[in-house]
């Protein structure tokens, strides 16, 4: 399929095979026309899952053939589609591997065969060692992360600064409340109008400060806006 990352599912697909063998040294997976395993790349594998393994006939207790619709991405809540990061195309493609060496559902929701369809209580792993599942995104959710972190720690920046700033504020409308309501002498009324003038200056910086604040605020909301947009799809087949 057209995607932006195209190098994603080939990188995917030679990282979920060398997770297998490694795990597992008698497995030895090697490229062929007359395959046992046929992989179909997908921009949506399906509105419900994101792999599918279909196998037939089992011979000696191995399926002869199982073709692997893997799907490299899935659409957000606003209809735009989202790539998979490469670590999702990894536990996808392991995950349906699993399935034509003949594994099941386990209900651990931390295994790599983990689903809500027909899980076994007690999982059968048939002799395989099972890779571990890897961390997964959808492209461009860690870049959202990490500005989501950088705002949020200047936002707690300028709280302590706004607090400072409030301190100092406070301090000045002491200094000015001494002055009302008095009849002043000249110098005095001059000492008024120096801390009134503080006291305006003060809260002029306040308010810049609160309106910056503001502003990240907004960006942190956008941020998580489109954080919470992105599907969030269970493996469940």
């Amino acid at each position: 399929p057209s995607i932006p990352d195209k190098q994603i599912p080939i990188n995917a697909l030679k990282k979920a095979i060398q997770s297998w063998e490694e795990n597992n040294p008698q497995l030895d997976f090697i490229q062929s026309e007359n395959s046992n395993i046929e992989i179909k790349w997908q921009k949506y594998a399906s509105s419900t899952h994101t792999g599918l393994a279909t196998c037939n006939s089992v011979l000696f207790g191995i399926l002869s053939h199982c073709v692997l619709d893997i799907s490299v991405g899935a659409e957000d809540c606003n209809g735009n589609f989202i790539q998979n990061d490469e670590n999702m195309v990894i536990n996808i493609l392991m995950h349906e591997i699993g399935h034509s060496l003949g594994l099941g559902h386990s209900s651990q929701t931390d295994h790599l065969m983990y689903s809500t369809e027909s899980p076994q209580i007690a999982f059968d792993d048939k002799g395989y060692v099972i890779p571990s599942r890897f961390e997964e995104l959808y492209v461009g959710q860690n870049l959202l992360l990490k500005q989501e972190k950088e705002i949020r720690s200047e936002i707690e920046s300028l709280n302590v600064k706004i607090s400072r700033e409030n301190s100092q504020y406070d301090e000045y409308l002491k200094q000015y409340e001494y002055y009302e309501g008095k009849t002043l002498s000249p110098d005095d009324y001059q000492k008024a109008q120096r801390v009134f003038e503080k006291l305006n200056t003060q809260g002029e910086k306040i308010n810049s400060m609160i309106d910056d604040q503001n502003m990240l605020i907004e960006q942190i909301n956008d941020i998580v806006n489109q954080l919470g947009c992105n599907p969030n799809f269970e493996i469940t087949s």
